[in-house]
C-alpha cells in the first residue's frame, strides 16, 4: 500500500475563487496533509506568489492525484472536496 503525499501549489484566481489556474512553478510535496498546510502562509510570500498577475492568490494543499488531474486546466476551487484556503490578497 502507497501513502498518500500531498502537494503545495499555488493558484491564481479571480476574486471569488470560481476561475483558477495553477502558477507556473513546481508543487512541493509533503508525506501528510498537516505538514503541507503548515507551509502554505511561507508559499504566499513567495516571488511567484506576489509577482502573480491575478485579483487573488491560493494556497492550496492537495492530493497528488488531485493535482495531476487538474493539470494546467481552468478550475474552480471552491467545488473541490475539502478545499480550505489561504489567501495572498
Amino acid at each position: 500500500m502507497s501513502a498518500t503525499l500531498f502537494a503545495l501549489a499555488l493558484f491564481g484566481c479571480s476574486d471569488d475563487g470560481t476561475t483558477c489556474q495553477r502558477l507556473n512553478m513546481a508543487a512541493e510535496t509533503y508525506q501528510n496533509r498537516e505538514a503541507c498546510a503548515a507551509k502554505t502562509d511561507a508559499a504566499l510570500e513567495t516571488e511567484a506568489a506576489l509577482k502573480a498577475d491575478y485579483p487573488t492568490v491560493y494556497a492550496q494543499c492537495l492530493s497528488a492525484q488531485q493535482l495531476a488531474a487538474i493539470g494546467k486546466n481552468t478550475v474552480d476551487l471552491n467545488k473541490m472536496n475539502g478545499v480550505r484556503f489561504a489567501s495572498a490578497d
